[in-house]
């Protein structure tokens, strides 16, 4: 049987980077091992850990000089704790130094000198509604993506406040369906932590101050079910979608030394799925 890869060798291929926490060491090591395989996205889509990631690739950086520079991340580069009740809402960070340190990474500050499409997910405090950024100011949109809630405070974009895009879902689907220039799309996927199902809150998030339960955030659960739904409105429209999802290496704001560890078990596990003619090694439990 065709290996994978070669399944995906001449058509156009479109990435969809989820969210996942602190997942961009892992997102990193996936995207080297497609790209290494001569699979370059013919556009790309990311929420939070995704978003950074997918916005660093679009901008003009290869997946080694992405991992190289995430390495360089300290905990001080965006770890700027300040009066949390800001006029914008909630955060215990106020963001200042990811925002820096994010333009600081990029080699364009717009979405139209992308070298590919690129959409990036934000949830609205405003009205609740997931979108899908992909034009005007980069830097923004990527804060406002990785703005994770309660931990940042939500970020300003045209007279609207934003937060992390998967605070209202969890892969960045959406902006495929109605793309026609893709044959294909490659989801690494990063799986929900663990004790993050169903609505209720658990651990740190639950003594943090809950929004209203109109702009409460989606239940993991019901992020899934999107993400289903997503994958079976593409495959309908005979775009071929392929998830992979190996086991990725934990991460955190205190924990970047794993970030290493992190890169390579992400691109050695997308490798041996790529690799392989055995479809069942992809993440279709994620679809069950």
């Amino acid at each position: 049987m065709t290996a994978l890869v070669e399944q995906l060798r001449g058509a156009r291929v479109g990435v969809a980077l989820s969210s996942g926490f602190f997942g961009f060491f892992h997102h990193a090591g996936v995207l080297d091992a497609l790209v290494d395989r001569g699979i370059r996205p013919a556009r790309i889509a990311g929420n939070s850990a995704g978003a950074l990631v997918g916005a660093m690739y679009a901008a003009g950086l290869d997946p080694a000089e992405i991992a190289a520079e995430l390495l360089t991340v300290r905990r001080a580069d965006f770890w700027d704790p300040g009066w949390p009740f800001s006029p914008r809402g909630f955060g215990l960070l106020a963001g200042e130094k990811l925002a820096a340190r994010v333009a600081r990474t990029l080699l364009v500050h717009g979405f139209a000198g992308c070298r590919v499409p690129l959409s990036l997910g934000v949830y609205g405090l405003d009205d609740g509604r997931t979108r899908h950024l992909g034009d005007g100011a980069l830097v923004p949109a990527v804060h406002a993506s990785c703005a994770v809630p309660y931990m940042f405070q939500p970020v300003e974009i045209g007279g609207r406040r934003y937060w992390d895009g998967g605070f209202g879902e969890k892969t960045p689907l959406a902006p495929f369906i109605k793309a026609r220039d893709v044959d294909a799309v490659v989801v690494s996927y990063l799986p929900p932590r663990d004790g993050e199902t169903g609505p209720k809150r658990r651990g740190a998030r639950a003594l943090l101050p809950k929004p209203s339960s109109l702009f409460a955030d989606t239940p993991i659960d019901e992020r899934l079910e999107r993400d289903k739904a997503a994958v079976a409105i593409l495959r309908e429209a005979g775009v071929r979608v392929l998830v992979l999802g190996p086991k990725p290496v934990p991460l955190g704001p205190f924990t970047l030394e794993r970030g290493e560890a992190a890169a390579s078990a992400g691109r050695d596990g997308a490798s041996r799925i790529l690799d392989s003619s055995d479809e069942a090694q992809l993440g279709t439990e994620w679809l069950s």
